[in-house]
């Protein structure tokens, strides 16, 4: 099967270039080390993932409704709230760690497009984006290929054929396609809130594929290359 033989290749690599760079002796980089947490330039799946999943629940609950939600620069919103937000939550108060229900009771206080802030803030500093290349095409060769409910292919995998797109592809497959749970969690909880904000489209202006072509930016990483306008625009419509 060209899906599975494609998880397991990549997953081997990996495995075999860690094993070696154990081998030499060498030290991993290590992360730098912020004294202010707005100003990272990265963050990894599972510093954010239970944060991301309280936004989307608190963005689904009450902010469907607000008009072009997830548009950058509006002039009555404030980043302030959203920065101080950000730095409580990775620099929280001795005894006052921004977890579990005292991290959904800050969220329930705070306004949505705050909010919505901050999850643009985690989406945009994801290694690779929210979804990556990586998984997409993992996910589009499963997709493609698979032709039985998953209890099948864990029992059987080598009778599965042609699957003519099965409606349960994509809850299947990506969880095998990412390296995470953490991560799953958050791809799961972004195609979450994209279809709750399209599905309100005629009150938020955001439909269906205005919205799917703006959360590109988020679902992949776009590295400036330096080589203009025209690159830029073929790498977001790819």
């Amino acid at each position: 099967m060209p899906f599975f033989k494609k998880v397991f290749k990549g997953r081997d690599a990996a495995s075999k270039k860690n094993g070696k760079t154990l081998q030499n002796g060498q030290v991993p980089p290590q992360r730098p080390a912020w004294t202010d947490a707005w100003l990272r330039t990265r963050v990894d799946p599972e510093e954010v993932a239970g944060l991301v999943r309280g936004c989307t629940s608190e963005l689904k609950s009450r902010a469907l409704d607000i008009p072009f939600l997830l548009l950058p620069f509006r002039p009555a919103s404030d980043p302030s709230a959203a920065r101080t937000f950000i730095r409580h939550f990775f620099n929280p108060e001795p005894g006052r760690e921004m977890q579990g229900e005292y991290l959904m009771q800050e969220m329930r206080l705070a306004e949505p497009m705050v909010l919505a802030s901050v999850l643009k803030w985690c989406w945009s500093r994801l290694p690779g984006g929210v979804v990556t290349w990586d998984a997409y095409e993992l996910f589009k060769v499963g997709e493609s290929g698979m032709a039985e409910p998953p209890c099948k292919i864990a029992l059987a995998a080598d009778s599965v054929t042609d699957s003519n797109f099965a409606r349960d592809a994509f809850a299947t497959f990506i969880p095998i396609s990412v390296d995470s749970d953490s991560r799953t969690q958050i791809i799961f909880d972004f195609f979450d809130l994209m279809a709750a904000i399209s599905a309100h489209g005629k009150t938020n202006g955001l439909g269906g594929r205005k919205l799917s072509r703006f959360a590109g930016w988020w679902a992949f990483e776009h590295i400036n290359s330096g080589k203009g306008f025209d690159v830029g625009y073929k790498s977001w419509a790819r």
